[in-house]
C-alpha cells in the first residue's frame, strides 16, 4: 500500500525513524522492534495483546495526546488520520 504524506508529516516520520535508529544502536549491535497492526497483533497475542492495546491507549489519553471526539463531529481527513494511527498502535 502506497501512502502519500504532506511535507510536515514526512519530516516528522523521518525524525522518528532517526530517533528509533539512534535508540536501538548499542555497542553490541542493533536491536530491532516489530510493530503489528491491531488486528494482526490481537490474533497473534490474544488476551496479552488486548491488555497491551488498552494500556497504550490509556497512556496516550493520560498524556493528553488525543482529545476524545465523536466520529460524527470529525472531518473526513480527521477520520482517515485517526484510523491510520489506531491501526498502528
Amino acid at each position: 500500500m502506497k501512502a502519500d504524506y504532506e511535507e510536515h508529516n514526512a519530516i516528522l516520520i523521518a525524525c522518528c525513524m532517526m530517533q528509533i535508529k539512534a535508540k536501538f544502536k548499542t555497542d553490541k549491535g542493533l536491536n530491532f522492534i516489530q510493530q503489528y497492526y491491531i488486528n494482526q497483533g490481537l490474533k497473534k497475542f490474544g488476551d496479552d495483546g488486548k491488555d497491551t492495546v488498552d494500556k497504550e491507549l490509556r497512556q496516550m489519553l493520560l498524556r493528553d495526546c488525543f482529545t476524545p471526539k465523536f466520529v460524527k463531529d470529525m472531518t473526513a481527513s480527521e477520520q482517515k488520520k485517526s484510523a491510520m494511527m489506531l491501526q498502528a498502535i
